[in-house]
């Protein structure tokens, strides 16, 4: 393959590595990342970061690539019939997931299949995308845009903080009733072992998250948390900064004396977009379940 010239034509403020992962399919994410990085694809004759936003008329380089032939990934059927019955609202624009926990929403690293594959293939469109991401361990709503405008709608409303994402948690021990509000900043940090975390910082930008206690016994606290910024990990941090860690979280929590929780105790309960839209994503069993079981407990 020789070297492509691509000319940005409606695709106005989507990230570069987004524009190319779609641009270039099936090239993989990873390679995409390392040739921006390498400064082997060029934006208007220069050097571009990965998360550049793009504008209509941009004329991007991209180098000559070799494609080995992949095959189409292969969809479980479990996942597929668990992805459709997840589905609580669709339209034209818009479709709404409960997820599932255990769900990655993109494929990556030992992950074969995303949440996005199985919803490309059941609705034989490749311009679904997903408008946000939650984690693989995380519950509740997530927003897929049908088309570039609704993507490019829900992304104006999430940089005008016209998006309020209410989560469901049951956290380590009482919280207090006082602690309204957690503001730390947050940065990311990666372990030599190439896992992602991220960490309360000086260094990091600003993080916000309002709190408010919906039940609670000596042991334990179903709180409501409402991320006022969007950064990775933030409830999960935020919780756990204050000594009281999300019940079930493998990555920021502690031995506790509590019975083992049978999943990462956090969900997507509600998102809303403006004064138009709204979404909510009921509960799993297991989550209620486990709320009863620590009652019991105490």
């Amino acid at each position: 393959m020789q070297v492509r010239y691509i000319i940005v034509k409606d695709h106005e403020g989507q990230r570069l590595d987004n524009f190319l992962l779609r641009e270039l399919r099936p090239v993989p994410k990873s390679r995409i990342m390392q040739m921006i990085r390498r400064g082997e694809v060029r934006v208007n004759s220069k050097r571009a970061r990965v998360g550049l936003r793009l504008n209509v008329g941009d004329r991007i380089r991209v180098p000559p690539l070799r494609l080995d032939p992949t095959p189409p990934k292969s969809i479980p059927k479990w996942l597929r019939e668990l992805t459709q019955q997840s589905v609580i609202y669709e339209d034209e624009k818009l479709i709404v997931l409960n997820k599932a926990t255990g769900i990655a929403v993109h494929a990556g690293g030992s992950i074969e299949v995303g949440l996005i594959d199985v919803l490309r293939e059941l609705y034989g469109d490749e311009r679904i995308d997903l408008v946000h991401r939650i984690d693989k361990d995380t519950s509740g709503c997530v927003l897929v845009a049908r088309s570039r405008v609704a993507m490019l709608e829900m992304h104006y409303a999430f940089q005008q903080r016209k998006v309020a994402k209410h989560y469901d948690a049951i956290v380590k021990g009482a919280w207090p009733e006082s602690l309204k509000s957690v503001n730390r900043p947050i940065e990311r940090y990666v372990l030599p072992n190439g896992e992602r975390r991220a960490r309360v910082s000086e260094s990091g930008p600003e993080a916000i998250t309002a709190v408010s206690v919906r039940e609670q016994c000596s042991n334990a606290s179903w709180i409501t948390a409402n991320p006022i910024t969007g950064r990775t990990h933030q409830i999960r941090v935020h919780t756990a900064s204050v000594g009281h860690f999300i019940l079930g979280d493998a990555k920021y929590s502690e031995p506790t004396p509590l019975p083992q929780p049978p999943r990462l105790m956090l969900h997507a309960s509600k998102i809303s977009v403006g004064d138009e839209l709204a979404f909510e994503a009921p509960l799993d069993g297991a989550f209620t379940d486990y709320w009863n079981l620590v009652g019991q407990a105490d």
